[in-house]
């Protein structure tokens, strides 16, 4: 979608260039911002959910501003906000995400888990492309947890701070403590 519809002048043509390929929904807006849903039916299977697209309005024009894609894990938006980060205003989408995992539970036998996650994703609107930090995240097999960290965000002039205690984290939760946003001052 990316390349197929990236830009158009009003909201009504952008959801018309989506429904040629997929099928949108709108899930989320702000002012200036709105979050899409699509979907696709792949040949006689059931609908397929492709992930979300954010689209913010820019210079009387529709354009990407923000993209997730789900390689086949379950998620669920749970927040769009706008977001000023040193001296630049942009998107900050929250998903939750759950994926099959396998874990190394005494170096030598691998188990079947599920790692939970809660990704922070910060869009500037200038391209599709969003870091994120991690501020949660858990790997549990049979129930019970094998992995855990939980972080809070703190801001600078572009970057996110994710602080938290990694003690427990392990390799499948130790998330980056740093994330720079790369936005460009306007």
């Amino acid at each position: 979608m990316v390349r197929k519809c990236p830009r158009a002048k009003t909201w009504n043509l952008v959801m018309s260039c989506l429904a040629q390929h997929a099928t949108p929904k709108l899930s989320r807006e702000v002012k200036g911002a709105k979050l899409v849903t699509l979907w696709s039916k792949g040949g006689t299977g059931p609908m397929t959910d492709n992930g979300v697209l954010l689209y913010i309005e820019r210079n009387g024009q529709w354009q990407i501003g923000g993209r997730f894609e789900t390689y086949g894990g379950e998620y669920a938006v749970l927040g769009l906000s706008t977001v000023t980060i040193g001296k630049r205003t942009g998107y900050r989408l929250d998903i939750g995400q759950a994926t099959p995992v396998t874990v190394m539970v005494d170096a030598i036998s691998p188990v079947q888990g599920t790692q939970r996650m809660r990704r922070s994703m910060f869009c500037s609107g200038d391209s599709y492309a969003c870091p994120e930090a991690i501020t949660s995240c858990d790997v549990s097999v049979n129930g019970n947890a094998w992995y855990v960290f939980r972080g809070t965000l703190g801001f600078e002039d572009n970057a996110v701070n994710v602080i938290g205690d990694r003690g427990r984290a392990g390799q499948q939760c130790n998330v980056g403590q740093k994330v720079y946003l790369g936005w460009v001052n306007r």
